[in-house]
């Protein structure tokens, strides 16, 4: 999904992007693998030799075109696969060339379409490496038919090294498996199997694909559910309210986010106390405890990351059963484009991933039928949903229009957001419905009746 680029002025509109719906039905199951002593110790050979392969052709091919705008596939193809064929295997060898060789399709297909970048682009970088904190980062790639899942004995059969490995985590898609990566993370190992949800046949000739070529995980089918009605919705994302919604029928849902500014926080207070140490550890040359608090350092922040991605699944699952609920079918989703640029602070551009946000939201929306557009939100805050005048932001949290009238400045984002979609605007709006998102789950705001639709905001 494509987003356009370029600053507006706020007098001018943006149309919807078209649909930010997922491509395919492709997707990735993570388990956790816990293979034995001597398992972990090849399996850490195996990815060490599949970055390094990796790596090695991805800079040759960085010279040649860094030389001469060129890159020589089919060259360095054959002189990398003879080189790592008897390492790896000859079918993983070509799995790994193959997904630098996707890499660089990317990346040319950038540079074609740079009109379409974002303002502060100003160039786009070739294929990067596997790494890092400066080591190699350890990734087992196994092609397709090389590897194959046992549901009933839960584990993952390696076949070229004759390895069974037990793993633990829900198989939740059912379809023809994918390219495997093996990802290793300190001590810990977990494989993501990309499944071709549903499909359990070849893609040209239609016969049956092999029984060991299809994970029988639960779900066949990503689409789930049907919409109940015809209605629209606009979504608003931000900080402290995670998500404002509006739809057509005046009904307003409030998703707050609190809690997770908590959780950056403490973790900030805990980063901040092992920056200490790590200049103690400096200034009298303990090399060995500097590494310790790197590594502790490394830890805090991937656990952030893994809390921050919990929330945003707890919200998009909530939404979205919300939204279906309520007979909706179209949802414009307004997307804070270029904000860590624009609007840079330690929220936007140290933890706050929008982008992943809005695929949680979208990859939700798709399991109930109901079709997303992204909406590129310049200016939604600063002009009356109303009367398209410039809005005085006094006080805090509040639009105040010169015509006369005030409102959340979050609900007039979201309505503003809608209007770009469906060219007009909601008049009368319900009592907002509030909920708290939290590593519990999504609960009901205490004094917010989530099932009183009732009730009337004037704007």
């Amino acid at each position: 999904m494509t987003l356009p680029s370029g600053q507006l002025q706020y007098h001018e509109e943006r149309e919807p992007i078209s649909p930010a719906m997922p491509e395919g039905n492709v997707r990735t199951t993570v388990v956790r693998l816990f293979p034995s002593g001597a398992q972990q110790k090849k399996i850490r050979r195996l990815a060490d030799a599949s970055a390094r392969l990796y790596n090695e052709v991805n800079y040759e091919r960085r010279q040649q075109f860094f030389k001469d705008k060129r890159v020589d596939f089919k060259g360095t193809w054959d002189k990398y696969y003879e080189k790592y064929k008897r390492i790896l295997g000859s079918a993983n060898a070509q799995a790994v060339l193959q997904k630098d060789n996707e890499a660089w399709s990317s990346f040319f297909s950038l540079l074609k379409n740079k009109d379409s970048l974002p303002p502060f682009t100003k160039h786009v970088s070739p294929p990067g490496y596997w790494k890092e904190n400066e080591k190699r980062k350890l990734i087992l790639v196994v092609r397709q038919d090389r590897y194959e899942v046992d549901e009933e004995r839960r584990v993952l059969i390696l076949k070229d090294w004759k390895m069974e490995i037990p793993f633990a985590g829900r198989l939740r898609w059912f379809g023809t498996q994918g390219r495997l990566e093996v990802h290793i993370d300190g001590d810990k190992f977990y494989a993501h199997i990309p499944v071709d949800v549903g499909r359990v046949t070849t893609k040209k000739s239609k016969r049956p694909m092999k029984e060991s070529l299809i994970v029988h995980g639960e779900r066949d089918r990503v689409q789930v559910k049907t919409p109940k009605g015809e209605k629209v919705a606009s979504i608003d994302l931000g900080i402290n309210m995670l998500a404002t919604v509006t739809v057509d029928d005046g009904t307003v849902l409030f998703y707050r986010g609190s809690t997770v500014k908590a959780d950056y926080f403490y973790f900030q207070k805990k980063v901040a106390e092992l920056d200490k140490l790590k200049a103690e550890a400096e200034k009298v040359q303990e090399t060995e405890a500097r590494e310790e608090v790197l590594s502790e350092r490394e830890r805090l922040f991937k656990r952030l990351y893994r809390r921050l991605l919990h929330h945003y699944r707890a919200l998009s699952s909530h939404l979205s059963k919300t939204l279906w609920q309520l007979g909706v079918s179209t949802v414009y989703l307004g997307y804070p484009y270029s904000i860590s640029q624009d609007k840079g602070n330690k929220f936007t551009s140290n933890i706050w991933s929008y982008r992943k946000l809005v695929e949680a939201i979208t990859d939700k929306l798709h399991e109930y039928g109901i079709k997303a557009y992204l909406t590129v939100e310049y200016n939604t805050s600063r002009l009356c949903a109303l009367h398209g005048v410039v809005v005085e932001r006094k006080p805090r949290g509040v639009v105040s229009c010169p015509l006369g009238h005030r409102l959340h400045s979050d609900i007039n984002g979201a309505l503003n957001i809608m209007k770009l979609g469906i060219k007009r605007t909601v008049n009368v709006l319900k009592k907002p419905l509030s909920f708290l998102v939290s590593s519990n789950g999504v609960t009901p705001v205490k004094g917010s009746n989530t099932s009183d639709l009732g009730g009337t905001l004037a704007l």
